[in-house]
């Protein structure tokens, strides 16, 4: 009594303290201690309250139902909800007990509430309570009751139970889709099962019913479009029931009964294949399974369907699947042990006109199928037909009926009815390999490329990676004809993955990375190829191919000869190697080698002409185009190079190589298009053809009428093949633009037609601004080049165009810059003629040669070199047609650069083609001077007297040509003449005149008469510096001291000009030496030289005077070797001042005598060097001996 005090006592202050005590109240109390258990109940811990709770509800009854409830909320604590559950399973064994209701509701509320697993013992406990909580719970309670009971019931295979709740869930919620959900998940599942009758009575209504009020509430439930399908398929109409089944499986893609009823439906098809991926994908090696391996043609898997079905019941689909095995394998023993049906042996025992008679009484549908098949083996097509056609209409669902259909109505030639047919058979079995095979070619062959891609794609959706191969290179190739390279790559590389030796699947690939544009991934490609087969033939043409795309043309012909060496009459390897060498001949033209490029294209010929001896190339239409083209590109070379060597025999002559000439070569290739266009019309052969008229009117002028009605005839065809092709159109205006049969309303016309098809099309644009300049409409011109340049601001005929213009508006610098400008593109003989002229016109003009713009176009942007590059291309290209005025520009141009004799052949070819006449003689009259700055006075001579209307300078060169040839008495005459005609009248020619025969009064009267001469010269107004020169030379000469001091008082207007200053300090330091010694002379120099310090030639003037003077005084020879050192620097200071061999070999000659006393060894170097600069030159070598003999 105490403890209970105590634990009373402590019940509200310490709970664990009044727990102790009230436990040893209990031990220390006979009989119950309901009221110590009542305290404990209070303050003992949860672990021991359901024991504690258990024992009250026996020793006071009358509170059971609180005793409970406080149960019911232990059982919320996870660790106490066992220990609460036992206790209600406990009381639930007595079933008399007053409470049991609520003890089975709290029960099931545990039991609902946790995760606690119902043992097996308890099943019935729990489908009691679960009961009770149905009949007592609230709506809500009984929808979340209804799921989990379900559930454990189905798990339980209690299926009668779980579908009469399901049914029952559906009238207490009728829009809750959880009790249909499982009712139709339980006919699915069980309903071909053997014991499905005892479970289907407790259904209310028709499966059907239940699966349509199931699609009300969600029309994608899987399970009651499988309902649908079964009955669909119950009822034969597999179609739909098929339909049916795959949009369950695409809402449960893994759902067995989905997938069991795919399989057997495909069965039904004949779909073998398919179903025997389903039963692989479900795991199940039933007789279904083995019946479809029997279909198979791998050894292995007819091996293991031999297996199982020798493990299953002889059925009669059984037998004819082990025959079938049997078959295939080649065991006929086996074969014949079997027990075979009519049918079955005629298929497999009989031969098949022995089996089309066995069969001949018989009309089911095996025995319809067999029988076309046997017919078509015999190929009595008619007959097959007929029994297709039967079975088609007994059984509609087989594949294989439509499949055999099909490939009749293709062997009869009837595409339309094989394709539907063919589209039917893989509609009902995907993989069907032969259908899929044949329709893929039909598409291909209609041009449904787009088909034909969703084909492939749906076949390979049932494949895997090892059976996809073949079909991932069938689409592969299709993704290659529709030019989807990246999609093509990737197939192919899937099926190099699964097959690497495969060469084919290599080829394609590399195909594939060319076609893309990836050469470099194409080259490593088939250089793959070559390492793992290296006679692969195609590998080798393709790498040289794709090197011919990128323009390596020598590296492609050396593969393609390789190639030819091996297989000389391998068709496209000769077709490749005539492109790469006419790539490489158009390659060489552009860069104006023009030898070079004949050559290539005499070696793509011969690569033809092999190709032509082979009789299946002639009917192909690239051969003769080909060949034409070369014909036709060799005839635009220079007319010594447009001539080929063909073989006789091509060209319809008696010799066996025949020589053709450029007209020759223009008649043969329209003979070859016209070839070309009888195997196949097509508007770019028409189009070529006009081409190749309007060269031959161009090149054969006196021919050009006839060319050019051709030509405009042929290109008419060509828009008549298509009229939306602006090239066509433009040609067609080009060809009426031509001067001899000039229809300038036509071409505009046409050129607007070209323009109006192509916005962009920059060479239309061009030729309709050449249009408005002939029709004198400068504006519109203009406006034409503008458009040209903007769509492609690189051709050069467009800016030549635009310079045309600007000559015609007279803007002379606008015309410059823009022929300038044209010279940066290739070369065109318009902007070729046109700089020409502008450069020589800017230089002869010392206006415009002195405007900042144009002196800095010549003098830093090298304009005259420019322009005699341009005019040497225009002169050779154009050969004997070069114009007089193009030659003319390249004479002047040569002699700016002092390539005397190649301006003398220039002027000589532009007189030989010129008429008489004023420029005649302008030309003859550079000539002659020309040949007298080459010291060939007599041929000078004959220019000059070529000339037939002579003026001062012509005359003047005549007579200064007698006099270097040696004709005196001539040129003094000429001098005499002239002098009268111009004395009084110009005085500048007369002095200049005079000083010309005082030379030759000198050489043969002596000084005096030369003197009265000079001074005859020095009284005229205007006297030539010249005159002062020999005047002063004559002075010093003979020391006539007055006549040079009257020289030197006028020489000294020029003292301070540089271009004089080293001949005046030249002869006053003569002067100077003769009159006041050789140091005063000496001074001089120096005084001129500290004046002039950057001038070359007054430095040379000194150190020759040093050398002459001061050469053996020791004093001065460390300053002489300064000033020679500083003289040969100064010469190539100035990177334009043109410098001859033999003056720099001299100059090295002075510097190595001035270096000889101070430096030996470079004095060496000096003349070793001056000697190989002028091998001839004596002097250089008698210095050389001179100094390595010391």
């Amino acid at each position: 009594m105490g403890y209970l005090l105590l634990g009373a006592a402590y019940q509200n202050v310490d709970k664990a303290e009044a727990a102790k005590y009230l436990r040893k109240s209990i031990e220390h109390t006979e009989g119950p201690a309901t009221v110590a258990l009542q305290g404990l109940a209070n303050c003992a811990p949860s672990a021991e309250l359901p024991e504690i709770f258990d024992q009250l509800l026996d020793l006071i009854p009358e509170k059971c139902l609180d005793y409970y409830e406080k149960l019911f909320v232990l059982a919320t604590d996870a660790a106490l909800s066992l220990a609460c559950l036992n206790v209600f399973k406990k009381r639930a064994q007595n079933p008399d007990d007053t409470n049991i209701i609520k003890i089975r509701e709290y029960l099931g509320r545990i039991w609902f509430s946790t995760d606690i697993e119902v043992a097996s013992t308890d099943s019935d406990l729990y489908k009691v309570s679960m009961e009770t909580l149905l009949s007592t719970g609230d709506a809500d309670l009984k929808s979340t009751v209804y799921k989990r009971y379900l559930k454990w019931l189905y798990k339980e295979q209690d299926l009668a139970s779980c579908l009469r709740h399901a049914i029952n869930m559906t009238v207490s919620h009728p829009r809750a889709v959880y009790g249909y959900e499982w009712i139709c998940k339980i006919y699915c599942e069980y309903h071909d099962q053997p014991d499905s009758e005892e479970w289907m009575q407790e259904l209310k209504l028709p499966i059907q019913a239940y699966a349509e009020q199931l699609l009300e509430f969600n029309a994608k439930s899987n399970l009651a479009l499988l309902i649908k399908s079964i009955d669909l398929y119950n009822q034969q109409q597999y179609i739909p029931a098929r339909q049916l089944a795959l949009q369950a499986q695409q809402c449960h893609p893994s759902y067995k009964v989905t997938l069991q009823l795919l399989a057997r439906i495909h069965m039904k098809f004949g779909a073998y294949r398919l179903a025997l991926l389903l039963w692989q994908e479900i795991g199940q090696e039933n007789e279904e399974y083995a019946q479809c391996l029997s279909y198979e043609n791998d050894a292995t898997k007819l091996q293991e369907a031999l297996r199982l079905l020798k493990g299953f019941p002889e059925s009669e689909l059984n037998i004819k699947a082990l025959a079938r095995c049997f078959h295939k394998l080649g065991d006929t023993q086996q074969l014949k042990s079997l027990e075979l049906d009519d049918i079955t042996r005629a298929e497999y025992l009989l031969s098949p006109n022995e089996a089309v008679q066995a069969l001949a009484d018989k009309d089911s549908f095996e025995a319809l199928l067999l029988c076309g098949k046997l017919h078509m083996k015999l190929q009595n097509y008619e007959e097959a037909l007929n029994y297709m056609l039967k079975a088609t209409r007994v059984q509609p669902h087989i594949a294989e009926c439509f499949d055999y259909l099909a490939r009749l109505y293709l062997a009869n030639g009837d595409i339309s009815r094989a394709r539907k047919c063919f589209e039917k058979c893989i509609s009902l079995n995907a993989l069907s390999q032969q259908a899929v095979d044949s329709l893929s070619s039909i598409y291909q062959q209609l041009g449904e490329e787009d088909l034909n891609e969703a084909l492939l794609l749906n076949t390979l959706r049932y494949l895997n990676n090892d059976e996809a191969v073949r079909l991932q290179y069938k689409l592969g190739l299709h993704f290659l004809r529709v030019n989807k390279w990246d999609n093509a790559i990737q197939c192919f590389r899937f099926a190099i993955k699964y097959d690497f030796k495969c060469m084919v699947y290599w080829e394609s690939l590399g195909d594939a990375y060319a076609g893309r544009g990836s050469y470099n991934s194409g080259i490593r490609v088939f250089q793959k190829i070559l390492e793992l087969s290296p006679a692969n033939c195609y590998a080798q043409l393709q790498l040289a191919v794709i090197k011919t795309t990128i323009r390596m043309y020598p590296e492609a012909i050396a593969d393609f000869n390789v190639l030819l060496k091996e297989h000389p009459d391998y068709l496209p390897a000769l077709k490749g190697a005539a492109e790469a060498h006419i790539g490489l001949a158009n390659n060489l033209k552009s860069q104006n080698i023009y030898g070079r490029a004949k050559d290539h294209f005499q070696l793509a010929v011969e690569h033809l002409q092999s190709a032509f001896l082979q009789p299946k190339a002639l009917g192909m239409v690239w051969l003769w185009r080909l060949t034409a083209n070369v014909f036709v590109q060799t005839a635009q070379l220079p007319q010594s190079l447009a001539n080929l060597d063909v073989a006789g025999i091509l060209a319809k002559r008696e010799e066996d190589i025949a020589y053709l000439s450029r007209n020759d070569l223009l008649q043969l290739a329209q003979r070859f298009f016209l070839c070309a266009l009888k195997l196949k019309q097509n508007t770019y052969l028409w189009y070529e053809l006009a081409l190749c008229s309007y060269y031959s009117a161009v090149y054969m002028p006196e021919q050009a009428m006839d060319h050019l009605e051709t030509a405009a005839k042929v290109c008419k065809m060509a828009i008549k093949e298509n009229s939306n092709r602006w090239q066509n159109w433009n040609l067609l205006g080009v060809i009426n633009m031509h001067v001899a049969n000039e229809n300038l309303p036509v071409a505009q016309h046409c050129l607007i037609q070209s323009v109006s098809l192509e916005r962009k099309s920059y060479t239309a644009w061009t030729n309709l601004g050449v249009l408005y300049i002939k029709l004198g409409e400068i504006r519109l011109a203009n406006e034409a080049f503008k458009r040209a340049q903007q769509s492609n601001p690189i051709y050069p005929n467009a800016w030549i165009g635009q310079a045309m213009v600007a000559e015609t508006i007279a803007d002379e610098e606008e015309a410059f810059d823009l022929f300038r400008h044209c010279q940066q593109f290739e070369y065109h003989p318009e902007a070729a003629v046109g700089y020409a002229h502008w450069v020589c016109q800017v230089i002869s003009d010392p206006v415009l040669r002195n405007k900042p713009h144009n002196k800095h176009a010549i003098e830093n942007w090298h304009a005259d070199i420019y322009a005699l590059d341009a005019i040497n291309w225009y002169v050779q290209n154009e050969e004997t047609d070069a114009s007089i005025s193009s030659l003319t520009f390249q004479g002047f141009l040569c002699v700016r650069q002092k390539l005397y004799q190649q301006a003398i052949n220039a002027f000589t070819r532009a007189c030989e083609q010129s008429d008489p006449g004023e420029d005649r003689d302008k030309l003859y009259t550079n000539l002659g001077y020309l040949y007298l700055k080459l010291g060939q006075p007599e041929k000078a001579v004959k220019a000059f007297n070529a000339i037939s209307h002579a003026t001062f300078k012509p005359i003047i060169g005549l007579a200064l040509a007698y006099y270097r040839s040696g004709q005196l008495e001539q040129s003094y005459s000429i001098y005499n003449s002239v002098l009268e005609s111009v004395v009084g009248q110009d005085d500048e020619k007369a002095a200049t005149i005079l000083v010309a025969m005082a030379s030759m009064v000198y050489a043969f009267q002596g000084e005096r008469d030369t003197k009265t001469v000079l001074y005859q010269c020095l009284l005229l107004k205007g006297v030539p510096i010249q005159a002062l020169y020999s005047a002063c030379a004559l002075g010093v000469l003979h020391g006539d001291s007055d006549l040079c001091q009257m020289i030197m008082s006028e020489l000294k207007a020029y003292q301070f000009s540089e271009e004089h200053c080293v001949d005046v300090a030249y002869l006053t330091a003569y002067y100077w030496l003769i009159n006041a010694g050789a140091r005063q002379a000496l001074n001089y120099l120096q005084t001129q030289v500290r004046m002039f310090p950057q001038h070359a030639g007054l430095r040379r003037v000194f150190l020759k005077f040093m050398l002459d003077y001061f050469r053996e005084n020791s004093v001065y020879q460390l300053a002489t070797s300064n000033t020679a050192l500083i003289a040969l620097k100064l010469g190539h200071i100035a990177l334009r001042s043109s410098i001859k061999a033999s003056e720099e070999a001299e100059t090295r000659i002075y510097v190595s005598r001035a270096l000889e006393p101070v430096d030996k060894n470079q004095s060496l170097k000096l003349v070793q060097c001056a000697i190989r600069l002028n091998p001839t030159n004596n002097e250089a070598r008698q210095l050389l001996a001179s100094i390595t003999a010391c």
